[in-house]
């Protein structure tokens, strides 16, 4: 493909994201598409306008070629591939998956668990905030080594975060105060510029439960403000890697958010890509769905299983030196099908994401209460990390850690249904 018709079939995506928004009130499919045009299209346009150079990564030996424009195009061409049936196989699915009976929910019984639940809820924030501090005193070594889940855990915290706002919206008068300070706290806790992903676990959350009420329109016009805000806090907590913030006035913070937003040093993932495709076959076979697979072994701790294949194609190719710590970058979802079985691994998986997430969202309209809106907030969320791709299983880890305690409070609530379906 040239880089011109990559352009317009970006811009009828972009066209076609908004169209289905408007017309079904689903801004899921603008996850996909601005993910390709930012991380994709604008990083190719970056580069090619001499803003920023591709990234160069200090491995422990080099494997890669150079980064040339063809290369650029054809991985971009892959890119917008699977980004295309993606959305495809989504808007097929979406139309046909039937809709889930409700269950017994209402606004109602769910204000009436959440505070039956809420002492569980302050005291399951204070505990987890005891055991975090304790797993983070435990961490010795390299991540890569076995610490990996005490660092995790910590991103629990962004459950808590929406499960005490849906607490907050269910409460009245001074008893809100306790959930507003908890919430207060763990947005906190949660900015960390080298875990940037974790503050977007419960932003997105939040905001999709807030504006549940809103007509498209509406929304469309708080989610373009809020993604610009978003992206200069993304790119802020990117500065505040090399730069100490508290030295630094408003306007220069801005500054540099903006420098680093212009040049799309966050936005890499193309180049991911590129060096995915000079990985497989060349070094590394297919995996075939392996890496799929290895998402079930993740959870069995390294000190229980020393041999335990290591996770990532730089850490199987030894470029990563383990016990200094690991370096990689992200290249996006598709680049991970394709490290599954090259083009066929694209179009194969990418269906196969579209119909997943479909019977996801259908999921959460099993609810008739704001829980519908927080699952289909946390599925969103969660899309983030997972479009940025890398080490796969790493990515389902990190979502199954930052939201356990919303999904022990789903079990109980329908245990909670079940009880007053049979006693009415």
């Amino acid at each position: 493909m040239s880089i011109g018709l990559i352009e317009i079939i970006t811009y009828i995506l972009i066209i076609l994201a908004l169209r289905h928004f408007l017309r079904f009130n689903d801004e899921f499919l603008f996850m996909p598409v601005l993910f390709f045009y930012a991380t994709g299209l604008q990083r190719y346009e970056a580069v090619s306008s001499g803003a920023t150079h591709w990234v160069n990564v200090a491995y422990s030996y080099n494997i890669f070629t150079a980064m040339t424009d063809e290369k650029a195009i054809y991985a971009l061409t892959l890119f917008l591939t699977g980004t295309l049936i993606f959305v495809f196989s989504y808007i097929y699915h979406n139309k046909k998956l039937p809709y889930p009976t409700i269950y017994k929910d209402s606004p109602e019984l769910l204000s009436e668990f959440v505070k039956e639940k809420k002492q569980f809820i302050l005291i399951g924030f204070i505990l987890f905030l005891g055991i975090n501090t304790l797993f983070r005193g435990l961490i010795s070594g390299p991540l890569a080594l076995g610490n990996s889940y005490f660092l995790l855990f910590g991103m629990g915290v962004a459950s808590f975060i929406l499960l005490g706002f849906l607490a907050y919206r269910n409460e009245e008068g001074n008893k809100r105060k306790m959930y507003l300070v908890m919430i207060i706290y763990g947005m906190w806790i949660s900015y960390n510029p080298s875990q940037r992903f974790q503050f977007l676990s419960w932003m997105v959350a939040v905001g999709i439960i807030a504006f549940q009420t809103y007509n498209p329109t509406k929304k469309l016009k708080y989610y373009i403000i809020g993604g610009v805000f978003v992206m200069l806090f993304f790119s802020l907590a990117g500065v505040a890697r090399k730069h100490n913030l508290s030295n630094m006035s408003f306007s220069q913070m801005y500054d540099a958010a903006m420098e680093r937003s212009e040049t799309k040093e966050d936005q890499n993932m193309l180049d991911g890509f590129m060096m995915v495709l000079d990985v497989y076959p060349e070094h590394l076979d297919y995996h075939w769905g392996m890496e799929h697979l290895e998402i079930l072994m993740r959870p069995i701790p390294r000190k229980l299983w020393p041999g335990k294949p290591v996770g990532g194609y730089a850490n199987k190719l030894g470029l990563n030196d383990v016990n200094k710590g690991t370096i990689g970058i992200s290249q996006t979802i598709y680049g991970t099908f394709y490290g599954e079985g090259g083009i066929i691994g694209i179009i194969i998986f990418s269906i196969l994401y579209g119909w997943v997430f479909v019977k996801l969202f259908r999921y959460s309209e099993h609810y008739d209460s704001d829980l519908k809106w927080l699952l289909k907030g946390i599925i969103i969320a969660s899309f983030v990390p997972i479009l940025r791709g890398g080490d796969l299983p790493g990515i389902i880890a990190f979502i199954g850690m930052s939201y356990w305690p919303v999904f022990l409070i789903l079990y109980q609530y329908n245990k909670f249904l079940r009880n007053r379906e049979l006693g009415s």
